[in-house]
């Protein structure tokens, strides 16, 4: 995991996370990402439609604007994970999620990390300041 890309995701809320449908796009702003076992981790309402595209096609991109101008773009495949703790870790990271999820509630919260990914910053021209592997 890199704290540097951990931290912008943080500080810059909301970011913004695209997935692919019949070809095309699909965007949508977000908020949650927790650092667990080195890994940051992301959450999505398995009940929505984002979910299905995801496990449709892993494929995802997720950017985040700087105050400065600034932005970070991180691409990789999503990668689910069922392990039972990241719910706890997750209520306790961002405790509304326990109303939004109650872990006995219908909607169940899938939490994913990326696989192969590569994080880009650029900076307000577009030009690339720095790439790093995750």
């Amino acid at each position: 995991m890199s704290k540097e890309v951990f931290t912008f995701i943080q500080e810059f809320k909301p970011f913004y996370l695209a997935t692919i449908k019949d070809l095309g796009p699909k965007v949508r702003p977000m908020g949650f990402a927790m650092e667990y076992h080195g890994k940051i981790y992301f959450g999505i309402g398995t009940h929505k439609q984002v979910y299905r595209q995801m496990v449709d096609n892993p494929l995802v991109e997720i950017a985040a604007t700087g105050k400065d101008g600034d932005w970070l773009r991180l691409t990789g495949l999503a990668v689910f994970d069922d392990d039972p703790e990241l719910y706890d870790s997750a209520v306790e990271v961002f405790p509304m999620l326990k109303e939004m999820y109650p872990a006995d509630g219908p909607n169940k919260m899938g939490f994913y990390h990326l696989k192969d990914a590569t994080a880009l910053f650029y900076d307000i021209k577009g030009e690339i300041k720095k790439t790093v592997k995750l």
